[in-house]
């Protein structure tokens, strides 16, 4: 008998051991990615995973894993999902004037690179020719531009500031000093700056503006008035809570030059907060405005009374533990003498809390009752989606749901609904994605501008195409009038129309080590571009696309080789 008990021990131990070590991976919340739509509709039954167990997601259409591709795969750990899924947003190719990208892409996955140089003349942002930009998870590393080159910066106008000189324009590498009045401060924040001119301009363009404040952020349970996007030096703004919520410090504070003072404060349940003590014949060591969950205080009786139970009181709960209470008989002088301000405000508090508590427990049945008629029925069906996982008949109140749509739909509002009052919150919309249509673009005279792997595109993706040969956009006082963006499924094409007559060009000229990309024609309309590329070993110096303009190419590059 003594054996088998010690062999039951021996095994619940390992199996204990076992456990332990295989701890199970739940059901993994992906932003802007999802599982196979059963594991939703079955959790409980594929969920948790064990150890080793592996799991394949999917990214939404415009987004990819860090590796870049559509679909991932994870692998359960002692340390949870390895790798943690993630789906990252694809760069879209952005808009430059005056350079050129090398690479004819128009999306790049995270951590990709894109080259570009700028044409003679012009310069990038760091004042090079030549510069690179990143797909980052909240887009380009910086937006990629071409500046023309200055030979002297012209000086601003500067409200609210003065220059200690009258000057039109600076000379390169020359400076300026200027000062700003008060309550404002310069480009780099003090109250006076040199300005330095560099051939892409002022290093640190002069300004004076008005001293501002951080942006405030929501506050859980509660609020503040006036909401602005931008506080100004002299701003007041005032806290406030919801029901069975109170302010946390003060509810009013300032924007100062240094910033906000006080500190903005917080949104705390009454029940977390105690009133001030209720002591009418004695007062505490030290008084506060308010009294938090394991605050503690000393008791003091007033003159020759003596103390009934602890010294010391708990605030707990919202309540004080022990109330002590003081006892005995004072002088009549003493006893009608008026208790001091402090006292005076504590049985003031005191009785006020009382008042609540009675209106409270006389409420309570009503406010339980109201309370049980507010679950929400199943939540709304929505077009080209749904819930993930299984529908329930009802839900309880404060309880949410996901939504999700269908494979190349752009969900439109939030992704997360909540039960509130016997309602669902606002609810997403799955918007439409929009396949090119070949027969449109030849009636537009268009084609695509660069390659794509699929012609389906979704709400918000920038679609940029070229016109053809002999043809010409038709809006040309815009930036970039072959560019046009899918908005809630629909595309608007742009147009383009015969050209006017104008003198053609030939072939392109020929380059010392370098040759075109396509094979060249005998003609090419006026506005027609053509793009060369090195052999190895040699790099480009100049532009790699030149353009037909009038009968005449423009400056081809030259292919240098390495010393």
């Amino acid at each position: 008998m003594k054996f088998k008990s010690c062999f039951f021990f021996l095994v619940m131990v390992c199996s204990g051991k076992l456990f332990a070590e295989d701890k199970p991976c739940d059901l993994p919340l992906i932003e802007n990615g999802n599982l196979a739509l059963y594991y939703y509709s079955f959790k409980s039954y594929y969920f948790p995973m064990h150890k080793g167990k592996k799991l394949s997601y999917s990214c939404m259409i415009g987004y990819t894993t860090e590796a870049g591709t559509q679909d991932g795969r994870i692998t359960c750990t002692a340390k949870g999902w390895d790798p943690v899924p993630q789906c990252y947003r694809k760069c879209t190719k952005p808009l430059l004037e005056n350079g050129s990208f090398y690479s004819t892409e128009m999306y790049f996955k995270i951590h990709e690179k894109l080259e570009y140089e700028c044409n003679p003349g012009y310069h990038t942002p760091s004042g090079g020719t030549e510069d690179t930009v990143q797909c980052q998870p909240h887009g380009w590393s910086f937006q990629p531009s071409c500046t023309k080159k200055l030979e002297s910066c012209q000086v601003p106008k500067l409200p609210h500031g003065s220059y200690s000189q009258a000057l039109q324009e600076v000379q390169l590498n020359r400076t300026l000093r200027y000062s700003c009045a008060e309550g404002y401060r310069t480009a780099a924040g003090n109250t006076t700056e040199t300005a330095l001119c560099l051939s892409h301009g002022w290093a640190l363009t002069p300004s004076c503006t008005r001293i501002t404040c951080s942006s405030l952020s929501e506050v859980a349970h509660g609020g503040f008035h006036p909401v602005k996007k931008i506080y100004e030096e002299g701003d007041v703004v005032h806290f406030f809570c919801d029901k069975h919520y109170s302010v946390t410090g003060f509810d009013l504070i300032q924007c100062y030059d240094f910033g906000w003072y006080p500190d903005p404060p917080l949104c705390e349940d009454v029940k977390k907060k105690c009133p001030l003590p209720p002591l009418p014949r004695g007062h505490v060591s030290t008084t506060r405005r308010t009294y938090h969950n394991g605050d503690k205080v000393h008791v003091q009786c007033q003159g020759p009374l003596g103390i009934r139970g602890s010294e010391e009181i708990l605030c707990e709960g919202g309540k004080w533990t022990s109330p002590s209470i003081c006892t005995g008989t004072m002088d009549k002088q003493e006893s009608e003498a008026p208790p001091p301000l402090e006292a005076d405000a504590e049985i003031r508090a005191s009785q006020a809390h009382h008042n609540e508590d009675m209106s409270r427990s006389n409420c309570l049945s009503l406010y339980l009752l109201s309370e049980m008629e507010q679950d929400c029925a199943s939540p709304p069906v929505i077009k080209k989606g749904g819930v993930l996982g299984p529908l329930l008949a009802s839900y309880k109140n404060g309880s949410s749901v996901e939504y999700a749509c269908q494979h190349y739909h752009f969900l439109d509002g939030p992704s997360t609904v909540y039960c509130h009052q016997g309602n669902w919150t606002e609810q997403p919309t799955c918007l439409e994605p929009y396949t090119l249509n070949v027969t449109d673009m030849d009636s537009n005279n268009i084609t695509l501008k660069w390659r794509q792997e699929e012609l389906i595109f979704i709400h918000g993706d920038l679609i940029e195409f070229e016109h053809k040969q002999g043809y010409d956009f038709l809006q040309t006082a815009i930036p970039s009038p072959g560019r046009t963006q899918c908005d809630h499924g629909r595309l608007k094409y742009p147009k383009c129309v015969i050209q006017a007559a104008t003198e053609k060009c030939g072939s392109p000229p020929s380059i010392a080590n370098g040759a075109l990309t396509l094979p060249a024609l005998p003609q090419y309309d006026s506005g027609s571009s053509v793009q060369y590329v090195c052999s190895d070993y040699h790099f480009l110096e100049g532009s790699a696309r030149i353009y037909c303009s009038e009968g005449q190419w423009t400056l081809p590059p030259v292919c240098i080789g390495r010393c």
